[in-house]
């Protein structure tokens, strides 16, 4: 059985007992009220049924919690997948009628000294967002073979001192995530790779998370750096 349909099942079973709690609690309440209940509950009594319902609820909660975390985690493990052959390119000034893929390769060949590389390696290629006069936006490129994007990746030091700088394309968790580690941690003790946030941390050892479960686990254990960030 997937998570999905597990998720339901509880959801049906707890909704049941819900409303079955919640029947008697409302019966019990009625008829202390009108009076027609022949051995009255005391206070205590009706507080007891009380907190037996209020924890009942607290665990579904709790429970329903956990699930949509798991459920959220494993689409955004699907989504950071899809993106596996996906870069982007930031500072490639916009040009009237560009052709982006022939920039691309250009800038490949002879910024990134990959002679090799032509169209043909490139699936798809659009900026992203919407036009904006006083910034250039982002290229999406999506390679046809992951090894033609792995090779692309580790040569993005060679636009090291240029306005042009290449990222991967990370999901919207995965990102607020990287962004929060860079703040903590420190902009040069954090990086991505294939989708998962490295971080460095103080005593040396590096460690891979992809949440922000994990993220605030390592804040919990390690001052933030008291280096100021630029």
């Amino acid at each position: 059985m997937d998570l999905a349909s597990q998720m339901n099942n509880n959801l049906q079973h707890m909704m049941s007992i819900f409303t079955s709690r919640m029947s008697e609690f409302e019966k019990i309440l009625a008829e202390q009220v009108s009076g027609s209940s022949g051995t009255p509950q005391t206070v205590k009594a009706l507080a007891a049924e009380y907190t037996g319902f209020k924890s009942f609820i607290l665990d579904a909660i709790t429970i329903l919690k956990k699930e949509i975390e798991l459920l959220v985690h494993g689409y955004d493990h699907l989504e950071s997948q899809s993106r596996r052959k996906v870069l982007l390119f930031h500072g490639l000034p916009e040009k009237k009628d560009e052709v982006l893929q022939d920039r691309i390769v250009t800038l490949i060949n002879d910024q990134m000294k990959i002679a090799d590389f032509n169209d043909n390696g490139i699936a798809t290629c659009h900026r992203l967002g919407e036009f904006k006069k006083d910034r250039s936006r982002p290229v999406l490129v999506r390679f046809s073979q992951l090894r033609t994007r792995s090779t692309v990746w580790n040569a993005k030091t060679k636009l090291k001192g240029t306005k042009v700088s290449v990222k991967e394309f990370l999901t919207k968790p995965r990102q607020e995530v990287f962004t929060a580690a860079r703040k903590h941690f420190g902009i040069t003790k954090c990086w991505s790779a294939d989708g998962i946030i490295v971080i460095l941390l103080p005593n040396g050892t590096r460690k891979k998370i992809t949440s922000m479960h994990q993220l605030q686990e390592l804040q919990s254990q390690h001052a933030p750096n008291q280096v100021t960030s630029k």
